[in-house]
């Protein structure tokens, strides 16, 4: 059955907005009276820092997330139910980063910490991947008249999902590499972001808009 997806993109932002709210809680504020010491506020954000540094970074990983889904779902003309549950897995999986956030804010330099956070965004991505090459395998992607278009689409799939496979191969790496040392899991961490922090979408306007077009 073919699906329209606009309900689907809409559904994942709603659950991605919660997500990131979830993970903003976990920012406690600081429990001190108006006799409160400088020392005693410096004691609690020194405590807070680790959590507010992977805090960040989460926050811009399902940010990235996020981008990269608009831009795979902006790519194609319709949906079908399997993909609808592959979306519903990575929403999910998705929904587990703040959890691997508190686990890494509490002991950042304790080996499964890295590991586990590795581990959660190894499946995240993986099941971001599913999706790519189920909707090129299907042909779900945008379909048009001007060949230029289509082989473009197709193009910036390919290329997204080849970035991707890599992107899941680092985690892979990083998990392993949590317990020889848990800075070079952390360095592994880095790249994911800096390879998709540019989504892939169609540079010539017009063609761009053609697709805007066929989807609305």
């Amino acid at each position: 059955m073919k699906i329209g997806t606009t309900r689907l993109e809409t559904l994942s932002d709603g659950v991605i907005a919660i997500i990131i709210t979830i993970m903003v809680l976990e920012l406690k504020l600081p429990d001190l009276s108006k006799n409160s010491t400088t020392g005693q506020t410096v004691d609690h954000l020194q405590h807070l820092f680790p959590y507010f540094i992977t805090y960040a970074f989460s926050f811009m990983m399902i940010g990235i997330f996020w981008a990269n889904h608009h831009h795979m779902f902006h790519l194609l003309e319709n949906t079908d139910e399997r993909l609808v549950w592959q979306n519903f897995l990575f929403l999910f999986l998705l929904s587990l980063i703040p959890f691997a956030t508190a686990i890494v804010g509490a002991n950042p330099l304790i080996a499964i910490s890295p590991a586990i956070y590795g581990s959660v965004m190894l499946f995240t991505n993986l099941a971001f991947l599913i999706m790519r090459h189920y909707s090129l395998r299907k042909k779900l992607v945008h379909k048009d008249d001007n060949k230029a278009l289509t082989d473009k689409i197709f193009e910036v799939s390919l290329k997204a999902r080849s970035k991707a496979i890599l992107a899941t191969v680092i985690y892979l790496i990083s998990i392993p590499a949590a317990y020889v040392s848990v800075y070079f899991s952390y360095i592994c961490f880095v790249i994911p972001p800096i390879l998709f922090f540019i989504p892939e979408g169609i540079d010539n306007e017009e063609l761009a808009e053609k697709v805007l077009e066929k989807n609305a």
